[in-house]
């Protein structure tokens, strides 16, 4: 009588398949929203209304001035050098070596971290609040997007790192290369901000 447990009644790579297709309609939907928000950045910059982008200084406030953006440039780099551990951990599993599995994800997972945490002391720096006009409120929606991102970086680069020294990417690795597109998506997103950030 075997003992072993499956939890699914179809073969992993139609699992894989699904829960790929499942990640990718979830892309889909935060790439639409993210260019939204480009656009929504944008459009206020440009209308200016009432000089409520960047507001002047007035009785109890002081003047908005736009945050530094070259914070949004070291977590794109950051973003990077995750994607490129992620690739190590995928070449790992594809040639059964799991010490290269553990290293890749374990790097990965410690990186989203990272950008998690530097993404929130960025936004808690920053000499304005919220309501400071139309550039604040968008600069704390982008940045809060980004550690949005950041944070379910990491709760996915955990998992995975927890899959791999529990060493069950044998045989089955679709989480991996899920995890490898998801890392690509806060390549490009983390870049996107930091270009409209850079353009305030």
């Amino acid at each position: 009588m075997s003992t072993q447990v499956n939890a699914h009644h179809e073969h992993p790579d139609v699992v894989g398949s699904r829960n790929k297709l499942g990640v990718v309609l979830i892309l889909v939907a935060d790439i639409a929203f993210a260019l939204s928000v480009l656009f929504v950045y944008f459009y206020l910059k440009q209308q200016d209304v009432g000089g409520m982008w960047l507001p002047r200084a007035s009785e109890g406030q002081a003047a908005t001035v736009p945050a530094n953006a070259m914070g949004a440039w070291y977590l794109t780099l950051l973003a990077g050098l995750g994607l490129l551990v992620n690739n190590y951990a995928l070449r790992g599993a594809r040639t059964k070596n799991p010490t290269q599995i553990n290293l890749g994800l374990g790097a990965g997972a410690l990186i989203s971290i990272v950008l998690f945490v530097y993404q929130i002391i960025q936004m808690r720096q920053v000499e304005f609040t919220v309501t400071w006009g139309a550039y604040a409120s968008c600069y704390f929606l982008i940045t809060g997007l980004s550690a949005l991102h950041f944070f379910i970086t990491a709760f996915i680069g955990i998992g995975n790192w927890n899959r791999g020294r529990l060493g069950l990417y044998s045989n089955d690795f679709w989480h991996i290369d899920i995890a490898n597109v998801w890392w690509i998506w806060m390549v490009v997103s983390s870049l996107l901000g930091a270009f409209a950030l850079s353009n305030s």
